[in-house]
């Protein structure tokens, strides 16, 4: 038999990356988070972690590998477990570990889980925010239940359980000289600065490929890893930037400028996903074989009818004068 509490050890022992760090997190001496993993080590007969004089963080040995693993899968059905007997009582309450990219965060996502938990009271979250790739990794790595993402998902332990595909717009001031036309082409960005996204971001990539294909240089004015910061010196008139418009615009920039579309061969729209454990293309995420707690998959199936019928009202409103 495994003991619970030297399991409990061994895991946040791993996830601080010492004994020390996680005698911190845990209130309990390091002697005793290094006895408990001793013991766990001659139950199991293999070492889990590998010592050597000068290691700075712990790192598992194939054992220790298989331990993690065997200790995520306890957790996701210890989670099951409690949601199917609340599902019996009747769905009062959850948890829903979120990941979400920056840009969502002024807009959709405030609204939208305020209207949940309007429905479903007893709700609470943890909302980590992060670019895409990163959130992808933390699905993964059971860190996160779902998370919404930009871009491809090719990830073999993600699913995606919707997608949608965004086409780029340019932004552009209320006083811009671009501000009246029905759409661009890159060729009439060229002789404009732009804020484009810095190398941190997925993006940038494809937004370098795409302007050496048209054969355009441009006159950079700013670089950035903040889309709300690209969003926001566009509508000062500092410069042009290339986005995907918000799900829902109910903020700040409204009469600022507007969404003008890039109508261009060389732009390719991006993806949008709502990613879960197993991979569904923008994608809702969540990760491979998990099986999720009702309270997740009530969350999920919530924010995928709002993303479907917001669909056609964001492709209207993306080309509204006075966006």
């Amino acid at each position: 038999m495994i003991s619970a509490t030297a399991l409990r050890y061994f895991v946040e022992a791993v996830r601080c990356g010492s004994i020390r760090a996680a005698s911190e997190i845990l209130f309990v001496a390091p002697s005793a988070i290094s006895r408990q993993i001793g013991l766990l080590e001659e139950t199991l007969g293999a070492p889990l972690l590998e010592r050597s004089r000068g290691r700075s963080t712990l790192k598992l040995t194939a054992a220790g590998e298989l331990l993690m693993r065997y200790a995520k899968s306890v957790d996701s059905e210890s989670r099951r477990l409690r949601s199917e007997i609340e599902a019996i009582q009747g769905l009062r309450r959850g948890h829903v570990n979120l990941g979400i990219p920056e840009s969502l965060i002024r807009d959709f996502m405030p609204g939208f889980m305020a209207r949940f938990t309007r429905r479903f009271p007893g709700f609470t979250f943890n909302v980590q925010v992060y670019n895409s790739p990163q959130l992808i990794e933390m699905l993964v790595d059971d860190r996160l239940d779902l998370c919404l993402t930009f871009g491809n998902v090719t990830h073999q332990d993600a699913t995606i359980a919707y997608q949608r595909l965004l086409p780029l717009y340019v932004y552009v001031s209320a006083d811009h000289p671009l501000h009246g036309r029905e759409t661009l082409r890159l060729s009439d960005c060229a002789e404009h600065g732009l804020a484009l996204p810095d190398a941190t971001m997925w993006t940038k990539q494809q937004y370098d490929e795409m302007l050496a294909k048209a054969k355009i240089r441009p006159r950079l004015v700013l670089e950035t890893n903040s889309y709300e910061l690209l969003r926001n010196v566009s509508a000062e008139g500092m410069a042009l930037s290339i986005l995907t418009p918000p799900l829902q615009d109910t903020q700040h920039l409204a009469g600022r400028g507007r969404y003008v579309l890039l109508k261009d061969p060389r732009a390719k729209p991006q993806r949008f996903s709502l990613c879960v454990p197993k991979p569904q293309r923008f994608s809702l995420c969540v990760p491979r074989g998990r099986n999720l707690p009702l309270p997740v998959t009530t969350f999920i199936n919530e924010l995928t009818a709002e993303l479907e019928q917001l669909e056609p009202e964001s492709a209207a409103a993306a080309v509204r004068p006075g966006r």
